[in-house]
């Protein structure tokens, strides 16, 4: 048992000293969110399972506050937050379309998409096909995509204009990096509003 937590230990902290290198890129990534955020365009951010709970938090985070009480909300919007209307259009069609579909009517041209994934979907093994079509559908709207995934990158990887891969095969370490990174990021624009 205590080899167990030791190893998880282990490699979130190799994954910790690994990510250091990603320090600029996390900085160009905060730099062009702020320039979006200045033009007043919209920051839409959306993963799965505990991908879903880090895009909650990260959004939340913005549009409430971070350490800056006094901070204005931030234009970041969490996609599939309306329960209704992803059961109904999942019972009625098919769930990996949904969050597509609630892209398509409110993101305009310019927007930001922020993907939190571990795999960074693969077609074949049908993982995180609905991100896979979200992107997609970002790329022919002029939505630029901006992902934070593990496991080499997967399909998100090539298709994202912007991306951060956890060098981790351990989803848990991943998702502990995917933390790390955007509360750097929450901090940095809590810096510059």
């Amino acid at each position: 048992m205590n080899n167990i937590i030791r190893d998880h230990y282990n490699e979130s902290l190799k994954t910790l000293i690994d990510i250091e290198k990603e320090l600029p890129n996390i900085k160009k990534i905060s730099d062009f969110l702020i320039a979006k955020i200045n033009s007043g365009k919209k920051i839409f951010v959306y993963g799965n399972g505990g991908s879903f709970a880090d895009s909650s938090h990260f959004v939340g985070e913005l549009t409430a506050t971070y350490s800056k009480k006094n901070r204005r909300p931030l234009p970041f919007i969490l996609l599939s937050s309306n329960l209704a209307a992803i059961t109904a259009w999942s019972n009625d069609f098919t769930y990996k379309d949904y969050v597509s579909r609630e892209l398509d009517v409110f993101g305009s041209r310019g927007d930001v998409l922020i993907l939190f994934s571990t795999s960074g979907g693969n077609i074949k093994k049908k993982q995180s096909l609905n991100l896979i079509k979200l992107a997609n559908l970002s790329n022919k709207k002029n939505i630029t995509v901006i992902s934070l995934l593990g496991k080499g990158g997967g399909v998100l990887k090539k298709i994202s204009s912007k991306s951060i891969v956890v060098n981790s095969n351990n989803t848990g370490s991943i998702q502990e990096m995917h933390k790390m990174i955007f509360h750097s990021i929450c901090a940095y624009l809590d810096n510059h509003f």
